[in-house]
């Protein structure tokens, strides 16, 4: 009989909020003004580099597969919350299944210890480079009290992604409540429940909660935000809260679209808005974007400009099955329960372990003092030049991504068909 092992992985994705940091009291150390810059050795700036086009390809695929089931819907997707998921399970992977996984996170001809080095850098770092910015990373495994899990596989998730590891009864209904509750604890209350039950087949879970809490470094005046049109693609024109706000920002501009990036706290964090031309889609920039050139233009060909910035406040959730998606992408193997290899997470006797699925559910918040953002994703495992003053209107479907700027490394990404849905 094969028996699933649920690895859900709760990323409470980043939560940049809507409040303000609270400024420090008379008497304590002054905060650092300056981002501090992630250093990489050089494979692991191959390993940010190549995470980063990915999550634009997967993003690419999940808008074109929406664009041609005639969907207009707004998205939001977690990429690094994601790769941490599979990087841990990753560890518990071995033969053909480990290369596949290794391949899609862009790990080919790094070592293990590297590859776990990578994802420790991030883990240990990017709560560090803002002191303006809150950003915790949480990882948790809970397996049935049964289940013989393996002891390196419980040591790498603990040396390199600092899970703490929990059995519990799973054949008890409280145990439901407190991985829920870790969930809550760990998202500020933004994620409260990723799993309704436990299936009996299910002995495990892993739980990834990234949190992310900053202001914008220039925040927008309410005084200034007014209801405006906004015109979704091929629907009624709709009225929303448009902000306003000018300024000297890093723009970026092509014949089909227009990028600016707005940055949060010290500048070390920036949401980087991409607005179609006229006679394009976001389902175009998005596939051009999957070319490397396009990506890396966007991130690093901008100049300083000064522009007037008008953009809609927006607020939505957004679920995904990402396992079409993946096995577009090349994880097949990991999902066939004859070909899986989870052979390095727990002794099952003579069954095989296999992903049954892997769920995202994100949800964001823009207004005029920042952004606030969460995501929580479920693998399923089972058995067998001069300034001139540019214009950004963002009044049509928009594509945007929350990135850490010393490394490029995409927290979120989505796209607004619509502001007025979700709320």
């Amino acid at each position: 009989m094969r028996t699933p092992i649920l690895i859900a992985i709760a990323i409470s994705a980043s939560i940049i909020s809507c409040n303000k940091i609270a400024e420090n009291k008379k008497g304590e150390d002054p905060v650092n003004e300056n981002p501090i810059a992630i250093i990489l050795s050089s494979a692991q700036t191959k390993v940010a580099a190549s995470g980063n086009l990915n999550s634009i390809n997967l993003f690419s695929e999940i808008a074109g597969k929406e664009f041609s089931d005639g969907k207009s819907v707004n998205t939001i997707i977690s990429p690094l919350s994601l790769y941490i998921a599979l990087g841990m399970v990753w560890n518990g992977a071995d033969g053909q299944t480990k290369e596949e996984i290794q391949r899609f996170l862009s790990l080919e001809g790094i070592s293990e210890d590297e590859v776990n080095n990578f994802f420790k850098r991030m883990v240990e770092t990017l709560p560090l480079t803002d002191s303006k910015v809150k950003l915790s990373i949480a990882n948790s495994i809970w397996h049935d009290k049964n289940l013989l899990v393996y002891e390196d596989f419980k040591k790498k998730n603990t040396n390199y992604f600092y899970s703490s590891i929990e059995p519990l009864d799973f054949t008890s209904p409280l145990s439901v409540g407190i991985i829920n509750k870790w969930c809550s604890d760990k998202t500020n209350g933004i994620i409260n429940k990723i799993i309704d039950q436990i299936d009996p087949e299910e002995v495990m879970f892993l739980i990834n909660a990234l949190y992310f809490k900053a202001p914008w470094k220039t925040p927008f005046k309410p005084s200034e935000t007014v209801t405006a049109p906004f015109y979704p693609r091929g629907g009624p024109t709709v009225n929303v809260q448009m902000m306003s706000l000018s300024g000297t920002f890093r723009f970026y501009e092509s014949t089909s679209f227009k990028a600016v990036a707005l940055p949060y706290g010290n500048g070390a964090f920036s949401m980087i808005l991409i607005l179609p031309q006229t006679g394009q889609s976001v389902t175009d920039v998005a596939n051009e974007l999957k070319d490397p050139s396009k990506w890396v233009s966007v991130l690093g060909n901008t100049t300083e400009s000064k522009a007037y910035i008008k953009i809609p406040k927006f607020k939505y959730e957004y679920e995904v099955q990402l396992d079409s998606y993946l096995k577009k992408l090349g994880m097949t193997k990991s999902f066939n329960p004859a070909e899986a290899d989870f052979t390095k997470i727990a002794n099952v006797g003579g069954r095989k372990l296999y992903i049954t699925r892997v769920l995202q559910k994100a949800a964001i918040e823009v207004n005029e003092e920042g952004s606030e953002a969460a995501a929580v994703t479920a693998v399923g495992v089972g058995v067998t030049s001069a300034p001139v003053m540019k214009e950004f209107i963002a009044d049509i479907p928009f594509i945007f991504a929350i990135t850490e700027n010393s490394t490029g490394t995409v927290l979120f990404i989505g796209k607004v068909e619509n502001p007025a849905l979700g709320k």
